[in-house]
């Protein structure tokens, strides 16, 4: 843009001049970019970023701070929404995916406009929820703060020789801190939904036998199960080891047999006559006649009333 030529004293200013002079101001005047703002004054003019507390969320990460405002000694801070989601396990669930909206202070955090958060500087800002003894997310997801550690309880599921217990979850989204000028600056922890699986087995003993299914052992997240053992004769509360074993468990394949020790044989009382009166069967050591009956042995030599052994 052209600038009108310089004048002598007495020279006339035209009007093609002044109309010059404003042209060339308008075209040089400073404009602000997006994010900024222009402020003149009887001293010049400036530049400066838009007032904290305005919103800009075009294109933030779930739990991202949107808004930062200077509250006294606090602050108010306000952050994108975002999902707590629960897949559940169970086929008979439905839908299989539920969503949960977290909500702080009984508002939900995608209401207009949003809720603004009271922090101090080292304060955490905490996504908390819990879950049955299945592992399925319960009630409502709240937003927290808290400048200590929460480690949370995780839920373990019910079992023969517990009780199970609900899981409380404590996700940490971010911390707020001042910078090396003292501004409020943002630790990022959490800037994504949260998802929540329930992951852990579970399982329960059918029938009216023997468990094998004992517990889980919630600490090392390890199911444990009894074992099939064999049985012989005993001394106090340990076996024999010069006694056959009457049971055997063996495995074999994918299956578990339990089996007896091989021994065949048979048993037989008669009388004084020669009369068969009771007789014992057993096969692969195990009793195969009928055990109702009884009878006394011995014999007086006049009588077929007692019997020999």
């Amino acid at each position: 843009m052209r600038l009108p030529l310089k004048k002598k004293p007495g020279d006339p200013v035209l009007a093609t001049d002044w109309n010059l002079l404003l042209d060339a101001i308008e075209a040089r005047t400073p404009r602000p970019g997006y994010g900024l703002q222009f402020i003149s004054s009887s001293g010049g003019f400036s530049y400066s970023s838009p007032p904290p507390a305005v919103e800009r969320d075009r294109g933030q990460p779930p739990f991202s701070v949107i808004a930062i405002e200077v509250d006294g000694s606090r602050y108010k801070v306000t952050i994108k929404e975002g999902w707590v989601i629960d897949r559940r396990p169970k086929t008979a669930d439905h839908p299989h995916v539920k969503f949960f909206m977290p909500e702080s202070g009984g508002t939900r955090l995608d209401t207009r406009p949003r809720p603004q958060i009271s922090m101090s500087i080292y304060d955490i800002l905490w996504c908390r929820y819990k879950t049955d003894k299945a592992g399925l997310v319960t009630g409502t997801p709240e937003i927290i703060v808290d400048s200590s550690d929460h480690d949370g309880v995780h839920y373990w599921p019910k079992d023969p020789e517990g009780y199970g217990g609900d899981g409380d979850y404590y996700v940490k989204l971010f911390k707020l801190e001042l910078d090396d000028d003292g501004f409020p600056k943002v630790i990022v922890y959490q800037q994504s939904d949260i998802e929540h699986y329930a992951q852990l087995w579970t399982g329960e003993n059918v029938g009216g036998g023997a468990g094998i299914y004992k517990k889980h052992d919630e600490d090392t997240n390890i199911y444990k199960f009894r074992s099939v053992d064999g049985r012989g004769g005993y001394t106090g509360d340990y076996p024999n080891a010069g006694v056959t074993a009457q049971i055997k468990a063996v495995t074999d394949g994918d299956v578990v047999r339990v089996i007896g020790n091989g021994k065949k044989g048979s048993r037989v009382w008669k009388d004084c006559d020669g009369n068969e009166m009771m007789r014992i069967d057993w096969n692969d050591g195990l009793v195969t006649s009928s055990g109702d009956e009884e009878m006394e042995a011995g014999c007086d030599g006049y009588s077929s009333n007692y019997y020999n052994i």
